[in-house]
């Protein structure tokens, strides 16, 4: 097909191709390129052309798309009686501005108590053009059926809340045997088979054999939790812990300019230790994609989702515990299987280091020895599980590492960030500003709303938000800085 097709010309032979994917990405030409290259080395002749090339504007449709760039495009079309109005319309949308929604507009789409969870106020700092057009309008993007990323989320979190909550009443993680946690996972599984997807009869073979597939991986994730479980004075206190009207804690709330922000959630898991009439709580996330704790992130509004239950927890979690509650930290757990490269000489320590690397936890740990020594007992290869490491001397060391001051300072920046979002939400910002890290990094790389948006760098108010790296000292200091400027 390839050479007929490439022999068909009388005249002249085009052969084109995409220098960059709609995401950006590079393209690269294929094989036929190079083989006519090879044949023909005299009579080809390379041009590079943009979306705006001649080759566009050769019929009437393609041109149209180019009108609002090319005026001489613009003038041809609106001579033709067809293209006239359509040339009109888009001139006029050319001169269109996103603008600000009135406050009318702002009540009428969000109403004076706007609901706001976690992965909303990702969005909202993400970009407030994709915030607008998801929660504002409704918008629904078009997707295809199938099997979603999702599902494994739900299927892990069912099966280790499951597991973990019969190992709690078993005396906990430590003492099970490793026959008696297969058994309780293979039970949780099953359950979830015939709970949830309503057995597994009338699936698709290729849907039963992708789930089988499944099983070795809940497996690893089960055991690899339990393990840090057993070396640790930290156990469950909660599940699925829910903040709002229908949940154990009330909603985080406030007002800013007439607007009430609620924001409701839940929390995977929350581990607690008892030491001197205080429950110390750490906050746990279950990650199943390769999303981690990020200091850049948190600086700049985003995935402050554990951070935002943890100060909650300690504000509420009296009534709820019946102790005096002391924050001791949020982690971020890889809920995935590891796969690492190596040879087949490695050693069974070399691939468990690797592998424990890979899934070390991410996040931010209260600075006390008891405390850090009650979350993982340090054993002769070091910690395993947590952020940290131990030096020569002895020492607990780590970024993770947080004082109780700086805590509290990082609360601070969290209900500035909030009091930002309400403030935002009432004067109807629906700018299209997409965050940017990079082009492998930002918030158009996977919008749904692009084919809507029509982002352009300078047009109207459109722009990049560039999102400097902040680590380590350089963020605690950030942060300081702000919360003395706040005061």
């Amino acid at each position: 097909m390839l050479y007929e097709t490439l022999a068909l010309p009388r005249q002249r032979l085009y052969v084109s191709w995409a220098r960059q994917g709609a995401e950006g990405e590079e393209r690269r030409a294929c094989f036929a390129v190079h083989k006519l290259g090879a044949l023909f080395p005299r009579a080809l002749r390379l041009e590079e052309g943009g979306l705006d090339g001649r080759f566009r504007l050769s019929a009437p449709r393609p041109a149209l798309e180019q009108a609002g760039h090319c005026p001489a495009a613009a003038r041809v079309l609106s001579e033709l009686p067809e293209y006239a109005g359509r040339v009109e319309r888009v001139e006029q949308a050319a001169r269109l501005e996103r603008g600000s929604l009135t406050r009318p507009a702002v009540d009428a789409l969000y109403g004076r108590r706007v609901p706001m969870s976690a992965s909303r106020m990702d969005k909202y700092k993400s970009c407030h053009f994709s915030y607008f057009m998801q929660y504002g309008l409704r918008a629904q993007p078009r997707r295809p059926a199938g099997f979603q990323a999702p599902e494994y989320g739900t299927f892990i979190h069912f099966v280790l809340e499951h597991v973990l909550r019969q190992a709690g009443e078993e005396g906990g993680a430590a003492r099970l045997e490793p026959e008696r946690l297969r058994a309780l996972t293979d039970g949780a599984v099953e359950r979830y088979v015939q709970e949830e997807l309503g057995g597994l009869e009338q699936e698709t073979p290729r849907f039963r054999y992708l789930f089988r597939r499944l099983l070795k991986s809940v497996h690893l994730v089960v055991d690899n939790v339990v393990q840090e479980l057993a070396c640790s004075d930290f156990a469950p206190v909660s599940f699925e812990l829910g903040f709002g009207s229908r949940g154990d804690l009330p909603p985080v709330e406030l007002t800013v300019d007439g607007v009430t922000v609620s924001i409701t959630g839940f929390v995977d898991r929350v581990d607690g230790w008892e030491h001197d009439g205080r429950l110390y709580l750490r906050v746990v996330d279950y990650k199943t994609g390769r999303k981690s704790f990020d200091l850049t992130d948190v600086w700049n509004g985003l995935g402050l989702q554990m951070l935002l239950y943890l100060f909650t927890l300690e504000r509420e979690g009296k009534a709820l515990y019946g102790r005096e509650i002391v924050p001791a930290g949020v982690l971020y757990l890889p809920a995935r299987d590891a796969v690492v490269a190596g040879s087949r000489a490695m050693t069974e320590e070399e691939r468990r280091k690797k592998v424990d690397a890979q899934l070390r936890r991410r996040g931010l740990l209260l600075d006390e020895a008891e405390v850090l020594s009650a979350m993982e007992h340090p054993s002769e290869g070091g910690i395993r599980f947590l952020p940290l490491r131990v030096n020569r001397s002895g020492a607990v060391t780590g970024e993770a590492l947080v004082t109780a001051e700086r805590l509290g300072r990082l609360q601070k920046h969290v209900e500035r960030i909030l009091n930002e979002i309400g403030g935002e939400l009432a004067a109807g910002n629906i700018a299209a500003d997409p965050f940017w890290r990079g082009p492998d990094h930002n918030a158009c790389q996977w919008c749904e709303y692009a084919a809507a948006c029509h982002f352009e760098e300078g047009r109207g108010g459109d722009r990049r938000r560039y999102l400097p790296k902040v680590k380590g000292e350089a963020f605690w200091s950030a942060v300081e800085q702000m919360g003395e400027g706040g005061e």
